[in-house]
């Protein structure tokens, strides 16, 4: 007996695929809202189906073993396709689950083709390698999500359907033998065992990287969920104030601009028009400030009305600019708010870390001086803090702050301390 016996791996893959089909179903049933799964399950269990007509070779008929088992083996990779489809979040696609199936039952009503050896091993590689390149392009596509799974199972695929195209030139330059495989026995080779224990393993990390692809992404969804603010999309204080940390921690490339936002008088919002009004509005806030933001800025929500955002690289003339952009632009979306005259403004305050060195909590306390500034002086403007910045009262006469005396900021200081 050879060292590699064919039946034998046959049974083993047969028996493999039929567990890692219902792990994979089992998966699915405990997440059903990744639908990818049941695509994936479906396609190993189906497989197995082909496998097992296959193995059957010279024993039941060719029309079950042959004809049948090649359909079902090209409808198990149109469902491995269209679960990498599902994947990426596009629908089914009727033609691309019956294409390979209906062509090969073309080629089964045609004689010529169908007793040429080699005209249906070119039609058999063609199908397996469009599913499977094609399976490896659909993920290619969705290369942006940051699943560190997707890229073995990209080069895994694409490597498979390249083997098979492979074979067509091969095919062509060495016909194959014209009399048919009536038995089972007869496809001992070395050569026929390598491959079927290449396949083998090919399935195995196939199957195992389609669960960790799903799990990874779960994670992803659910580290994504715990740093965004339900309501408005835009990154929580936690992550917010991360991210400021890493980029106080980058290597220097210009300044860095903390921006500080609260919205005016939103209480009242709240008293008038009800809590639904005012979460609108925070919505409203978000979606302008986020569109008003220069490339590369961050915006977060810091709790309450409170907002913030981290611009790298302009000096304190365009940041400034970019503020008075978000600060007009939500006073203009939010004069009337579905029909509703609100007027809601917004204070800006404006801090940036540019030579000295400054943790993120320090820069955020001097835009929030910055921003008490610009509500003391009436609201609904923007308010760039200095160094050294020091509380400031409201001067009747000149309509605008003035330091406190010598004595007021020691008495200040006394008090914080």
């Amino acid at each position: 007996m050879p060292l590699l016996y064919v039946p034998t791996i046959y049974v083993l893959m047969l028996a493999v695929m039929v567990l890692l089909g219902a792990l994979t179903f089992f998966a699915w049933l405990q997440n059903r809202t990744v639908r990818a799964l049941a695509w994936w399950g479906g396609a190993v269990l189906v497989m197995a189906a082909a496998l097992g007509l296959l193995c059957l070779r010279g024993v039941i008929p060719d029309v079950y073993s042959v004809d049948l088992a090649y359909v079902v083996l090209f409808t198990a990779c149109a469902l491995m396709l269209e679960g990498a489809r599902c994947f990426e979040g596009r629908r089914a696609s009727p033609l691309l689950l019956l294409a390979g199936a209906v062509t090969w039952i073309a080629v089964c009503q045609v004689p010529a083709l169908y007793e040429s050896a080699t005209a249906r091993m070119i039609v058999v590689s063609a199908a397996m390698g469009f599913y499977s390149l094609g399976c490896a392009y659909v993920l290619w596509t969705g290369r942006a999500e940051p699943l560190l799974s997707r890229w073995p199972l990209i080069v895994l695929t694409a490597l498979g359907g390249g083997l098979f195209l492979v074979r067509i030139p091969l095919a062509v330059a060495h016909p194959l033998a014209a009399a048919p495989v009536t038995s089972f026995e007869a496809l001992q080779s070395f050569w026929f065992a390598i491959v079927s224990t290449f396949t083998l393993l090919f399935i195995i990390a196939i199957s195992y990287l389609f669960l960790a692809l799903t799990k990874e992404r779960s994670e992803l969804v659910h580290k994504r969920a715990s740093m965004t603010d339900a309501l408005t999309g835009l990154a929580n204080r936690r992550a917010f104030l991360e991210f400021g940390e890493r980029c106080l921690k980058a290597p220097a490339n210009g300044t860095i601009a903390f921006l500080l936002f609260d919205l005016d008088l939103f209480k009242s919002i709240n008293d008038t028009h009800g809590h639904a009004m005012g979460d609108r509005v925070l919505r409203l806030f978000a979606q302008t400030l986020s569109a008003n933001l220069p490339r590369g800025g961050v915006a977060g929500r810091l709790g309450g009305e409170e907002f913030a955002a981290i611009l790298k690289g302009p000096d304190r003339q365009a940041a400034i600019a970019a503020a008075e952009r978000v600060r007009e632009s939500f006073a203009a979306a939010a004069r009337v708010v579905d029909g509703v005259a609100v007027a809601a403004t917004v204070s800006v305050g404006l801090a940036h870390a540019d030579s000295e060195p400054a943790g993120i909590e320090a820069l955020c306390e001097r835009a929030d001086k910055a921003l008490y500034a610009a509500k003391a002086l009436g609201r609904n403007r923007v308010e760039s803090a200095v160094d050294e910045l020091v509380p400031l009262v409201p001067d009747a006469s000149a309509d605008r702050l003035i330091p406190p005396s010598q004595d007021a900021r020691a008495a200040t200081k006394q008090a914080a301390a």
